[in-house]
């Protein structure tokens, strides 16, 4: 791992740790963890239609892939601030970049086919196929 990712994850770790000490110190409810989704499924899409990849997670993104309509089994590395450190580990650094500069909370970085990008959550649940 080079020194900037590890510079990035020691980043992206004590910003969820802040974030994490203000949630207490304001008194808020603390709620256990949530179940990592491991795979999506595509939903909300028609038939004759298909879920768009995009390079920054924003609509207006140029649209890098497409996903089928029924498709499953798609990779989810992360939505909004919760990553996968697993994934991250296999990312480039422009991608860790990315992810970090891009994370919305509707939005996920996902995989499908060999294609990484992001997908908004609305279009996304979780896949009920059996994955690997």
């Amino acid at each position: 791992m080079t020194i900037t990712k590890t510079v990035l994850l020691l980043l992206l770790t004590s910003s969820l740790f802040a974030e994490s000490i203000q949630t207490q110190e304001t008194n808020q409810s603390i709620q256990e963890p949530v179940k990592r989704i491991k795979f999506w499924q595509v939903q909300k899409v028609f038939s004759w239609d298909g879920l768009n990849i995009r390079e920054n997670a924003d609509y207006t993104s140029k649209k890098i892939g497409q996903i089928p309509f029924n498709a499953t089994c798609i990779v989810n590395h992360g939505c909004g601030k919760d990553i996968d450190f697993e994934a991250i580990g296999h990312m480039e650094e422009e991608e860790i970049k990315a992810f970090l500069a891009q994370s919305k909370e509707e939005w996920c970085y996902i995989d499908h086919d060999g294609i990484s990008g992001w997908a908004h959550s609305y279009y996304l649940s979780e896949s009920n196929a059996e994955c690997q």
